[in-house]
């Protein structure tokens, strides 16, 4: 069943009940029916199951293209830039040839777990004060003008990764994106109404005749939206190489188009972007050892902190969505956010005092100050001795190939439609994610000359006796590490199988200038639980059943040592699984 409300009476035998599930799931296996096809109701929890491989995206389509790559040989890097050309086709509105991101990537043979940095960059004429407009923040220049526009990442990345780890060419892994553009595909809910809400934004900056509006209007569900355009500039890029796109003719309609916005990137900036491979950042949760991506992004980092936090309390006992659980959880949340808003920024150019924060004993300290039913209000940052100088979007997937190779990869181009800037005949949009800078000049985060902005994308792969067991990731921009760590205590502590734990309601709360701000609950949080919530002195937010505010995670969980893959893939956007 869909855990849906607080702890009930008999909470400590449901615990133990629940913590036997648990183990039993990892074990042996889920304790669900074996079922091919998701249920009619698009949030009733399914599980995809697979025994051989799998992908999960955020659109079937992708999720099918990344499987078909697999079935035709390639492994899973191979799958995952499948998925991704496929998602810049069927989800334009989260990611693209625009955009930038990071992936995870476990190598089976070598028992090693990597990680490629493929951020956008701000450009080097970038000021700290580059946004401010007649002494105001202009939000505008940071959402839907040229300056907006940072230097992407997307193509370096996907390129990268395919030629160090994967085993296809750039034309074999587009090839399905390319038909799907050409062909077309019937607009489904979610994409209608996101160009709707995005409709005004693309009308001034995309143009009436652009081909993310159906002339000159939004897309209605079951039209076929089409992207020749796009296959064009796909089936180039499989000529010609993705240098075509930060050096040659592409790049020049990118400049042209960032400039007539009154943006300030120079081909030169595009030719300078390189991708970056690093190490991946350790954390451990109880039994579990989990690797994700380290700052720029400060969402693995967090990630950590948060979980080191949680493990000082009997999570188990308080239960799935309880007062305490939600209280505590959300306690910490707040000091996690203090200390992102006073030491994140791209390490390149600032020190992040990355091993303080995610100390064990500095989490026990923060967990010692949050009292069981009691707002605290003032949320300080961690006393390190550091040295330094609207709702966002993204979109995941996660890969297992034939071989255990694993890819959780996590990408955006920021808003819904980004910057809503397309290059001249392209068909792929720009991302704003100059926006993810601080809107202080003179903060950690302010923009600068090739500074990457600081990001909350987490994909992270999760380890038990040295074995994968789970990959995870979710766009939702400062969601984004709250929802995977209660996705995260769903499966590990509430024992419920991994599309249940995606499913399950969610709240978030963070804090700023370290002060406490609501609690935004899903109504699916029972009115009692919220009420407790408010006696303890929480305010309360709500927001709407299944709301894309919190993300749209994707998932695979891996059972029998592997030999069973689950997937999960969230109903609050198009996610679905698709494996053999």
């Amino acid at each position: 069943m869909r855990p849906e409300n607080g702890l009930p009476a008999g909470a400590a035998l449901k615990a133990a009940i629940l913590g036997l599930a648990a183990l039993l799931l990892l074990a042996c296996g889920p304790m669900v029916p074996a079922v091919t096809q998701p249920p009619a109701d698009r949030h009733a929890p399914f599980d995809y199951r697979a025994r051989t491989a799998m992908v999960v995206a955020a659109n079937p389509l992708a999720a099918e293209a990344g499987r078909d790559m697999l079935k035709q040989g390639g492994n899973a890097v191979d799958a995952a830039i499948a998925a991704s050309f496929a998602l810049n086709v069927a989800e334009p509105f989260a990611s693209g040839l625009g955009g930038g991101g990071f992936m995870v990537i476990y190598l089976a043979k070598e028992n090693r777990v990597t990680v490629i940095d493929f951020r956008e960059r701000a450009p080097m004429a970038s000021t700290k004060s580059m946004f401010i407009d007649n002494g105001q923040l202009n939000r505008t220049w940071r959402e839907t003008h040229g300056l907006a526009v940072a230097v992407p990442g997307a193509p370096a990345g996907w390129d990268y990764a395919l030629k160090k780890y994967g085993t296809r060419t750039l034309a074999q892994v587009s090839a399905r994106a390319i038909e799907l553009a050409d062909k077309g595909y019937p607009v489904g809910p979610t994409l209608s109404s996101i160009n709707k809400d995005e409709y005004e934004r693309l009308l001034a900056n995309a143009g009436e005749s652009t081909v993310y509006l159906n002339n000159g209007l939004p897309y209605e569900t079951g039209e076929t939206f089409r992207n020749p355009e796009l296959a064009r500039t796909f089936r180039l890029l499989a000529a010609k190489g993705v240098a075509e796109f930060y050096r040659g003719p592409l790049a020049r309609k990118i400049i042209e188009a960032v400039k007539s916005k009154g943006g300030i990137m120079t081909l030169e900036d595009l030719a300078l972007y390189k991708p970056l491979e690093v190490e991946p950042l350790k954390g451990t949760y109880r039994n579990s050892t989990l690797y994700t991506i380290p700052p720029p992004s400060s969402g693995g980092l967090h990630a950590i902190e948060l979980l080191n936090i949680m493990e000082n309390w009997p999570v188990k006992t308080w239960g799935p969505n309880s007062p305490q659980y939600i209280h505590h959880f959300a306690e910490a949340l707040r000091f996690v956010f203090a200390d992102r808003e006073r030491y994140l920024a791209d390490p390149e150019f600032v020190k992040v005092p990355v091993s303080d924060i995610a100390d064990k004993a500095y989490a026990g300290r923060v967990a010692a100050r949050i009292k069981p039913g009691v707002v605290l209000g003032a949320y300080p940052f961690g006393p390190f001795e550091a040295k330094h100088g609207r709702q966002g979007n993204t979109s995941h997937l996660c890969v297992i190939d034939p071989e255990g190779n694993i890819v959780a990869l996590t990408q955006s181009i920021n808003f819904f439609f980004g910057s809503c800037i397309s290059p001249q005949g392209t068909g792929f949009l720009l991302n704003d994610c100059m926006d993810d800078f601080s809107e202080d000049p003179n903060g950690l985060n302010a923009p600068g000359p090739r500074r990457r902005p600081l990001s909350s994308m987490a994909p992270l792969i999760l380890f038990q006796k040295g074995r994968p067991v789970l990959a995870l990731g979710s766009p939702g921009g400062t969601r984004i590490f709250s929802t995977l760590d209660q996705i995260i205590l769903n499966v590990l502590e509430f024992g419920m199988s991994l599309d249940e734990a995606i499913e399950a309601p969610r709240f978030f709360s963070f804090s700023t200038a370290g002060k406490a701000e609501p609690v935004f609950c899903e109504s699916r949080i029972p009115e009692d639980v919220r009420r407790t919530l408010e006696q303890m002195g929480h305010a309360i937010s709500m927001k709407e059943a299944y709301d894309k505010y919190f993300g749209g995670a994707q998932g695979l969980l891996l059972l029998r040592g592997g030999k069973l893959i689950l997937g999960g893939a969230d109903s609050r956007r198009d996610g679905a699984g698709a494996g053999y």
